[in-house]
């Protein structure tokens, strides 16, 4: 496990696997000739209609598909765009079923039918060498991911998850951090995203995180997906998706156990000091950096 130092911000962190919420970079990223904007969208088997927008050199031997965070879109990848087009991927980021864009025609709301989701857009477009990146609650649906796609998937880089597959959010815990969600999920979602942001240099990221995650139109895909996340079972989850696991966390509050996480999977982590769950948006280019350099060490992983 390596130690990157020298940027500002905190976590609060549900399940201590993944964060419940997300962040923008607070404007749309310069023009680049590599980036494909023209709208693109995909539809799942139960009907929901998923935007998506890939960018970099689309002949690109390895794919990087990107997935955000609880109550996110794909929009929050803004500032990895332009770096992975220019780094030679392919690149695809999308916004899943309840998020953004997407329509939110589901029931019941899980995160193991997002693996679903990111894995039938992966064979729609026929990529067969994919990295996943998945942010918060993109890890764990990253990992499934890897699951249904054996062969297809060579690894996946966890931005501020996967800290500990054994770390168990249960009982009162649970309840009682539910029962705020879903007696005023806007007020609290509020409050949540304030303890995110203790940078002095974020208050218009804040305010955009804000204004997209805490959308009360979407509180019933929010809470149903809270309640699912405390019955993943994520020894489980790291066993069967059988690929290795670059994590880029912030060191602090939540440890990232990497021995522990090593006896479900081959694991390792790069961990930033003085950085809050929003690493790769508050300072995206140091992020940027590790995560090229994740990105070229799975590149090589298979012989």
């Amino acid at each position: 496990m390596m130690r990157e130092r020298g940027m500002p911000t905190i976590v609060l962190c549900a399940a201590g696997l993944l964060v419940l919420t997300c962040a923008c970079t607070g404007g749309a990223p310069p023009p680049n000739p590599l980036l494909d904007v023209g709208a693109h969208e995909w539809t799942t088997r139960d009907g929901n209609v998923i935007p998506y927008e890939v960018a970099g050199n689309p002949e690109a031997a390895i794919a990087v598909v990107l997935v955000h965070c609880w109550m996110c879109d794909r929009t929050f990848w803004n500032a990895q765009l332009p770096a992975l087009a220019e780094a030679g991927y392919r690149t695809v980021a999308l916004d899943l079923p309840g998020h953004g864009e997407a329509t939110a025609k589901r029931e019941p709301w899980t995160v193991a039918a997002y693996g679903g989701d990111v894995a039938g857009l992966i064979e729609a477009l026929g990529l067969t060498d994919v990295v996943l990146v998945g942010h918060s609650m993109g890890g764990p649906v990253s990992l499934r991911v890897a699951a249904r796609l054996p062969g297809k998937v060579r690894g996946i880089v966890a931005v501020d998850t996967l800290h500990d597959a054994e770390f168990k959010f249960e009982g009162e815990q649970v309840e009682g951090f539910m029962r705020a969600f879903e007696a005023d999920f806007v007020g609290t979602c509020e409050q949540f995203v304030r303890q995110m942001f203790p940078e002095p240099d974020a208050q218009a990221v804040m305010a955009n995180v804000t204004r997209r995650s805490c959308d009360g139109r979407r509180s019933a895909a929010g809470n149903a997906l809270m309640r699912n996340f405390a019955t993943i079972d994520m020894p489980a989850w790291f066993r069967e998706a059988g690929v290795p696991i670059r994590a880029i966390n912030a060191a602090a509050p939540n440890p990232t156990r990497v021995e522990v996480n090593r006896k479900y999977a081959d694991f390792d982590a790069v961990l930033m000091d003085d950085v809050g769950h929003y690493l790769h948006m508050t300072r995206p280019e140091r992020f940027n950096e590790l995560l090229l350099a994740a990105l070229g060490e799975l590149a090589g992983s298979r012989a």
